[in-house]
């Protein structure tokens, strides 16, 4: 035991990983990444604006793109697929991993492949060596399912 307590919220993890990366605490970039964590669902970024801005006028639109992007670079948030906007969810989630996202509420959740190799040679197969690869997954989830029969009616992409 190091003395020091768990840290297991998302607030502390994001705070946490930035320091160890040599980023500075900022009371803008606290309140940015408070907005983050307390979302709980995928967000656009004009939605973490308004956000950040209810929570704190003074912090401008440059300051949350820049913390967006800073999020991005260091691993803490992840742009996933969509087909109208551009859309980004907290991944605190350790290790290569996927994304699958609810077409009807637009809930997301993290799996992954017990064989992540079969994509890799997949695409060895047609002639490439892969470097990376994002990999999402569209449907309806078990809610939006069970909801009156929502998502039976669903059209397919």
């Amino acid at each position: 035991m190091t003395g020091e307590p768990e840290r297991s919220n998302p607030l502390d993890l994001m705070e946490s990983a930035l320091a160890r990366q040599g980023f500075r605490h900022t009371l803008p970039r606290r309140t940015i990444l408070q907005v983050v964590a307390s979302l709980g669902h995928p967000f656009t970024p004009s939605e973490l604006t308004a956000e950040v801005a209810k929570a704190d006028p003074g912090i401008g639109r440059a300051s949350v793109f820049r913390v967006l992007q800073l999020l991005r670079t260091c691993g803490l948030v992840e742009r996933l697929h969509a087909p109208d906007a551009e859309v980004y969810t907290l991944c605190l989630t350790a290790g290569h991993h996927h994304h699958v996202t609810c077409r009807v509420c637009g809930r997301t959740e993290v799996f992954s492949l017990e064989d992540d190799g079969a994509v890799a040679r997949a695409v060895e197969r047609v002639g490439y060596s892969m470097e990376n690869h994002v990999l999402q997954a569209f449907g309806v989830c078990p809610a939006c399912r069970g909801a009156s029969g929502r998502g039976k009616d669903v059209p397919p992409l």
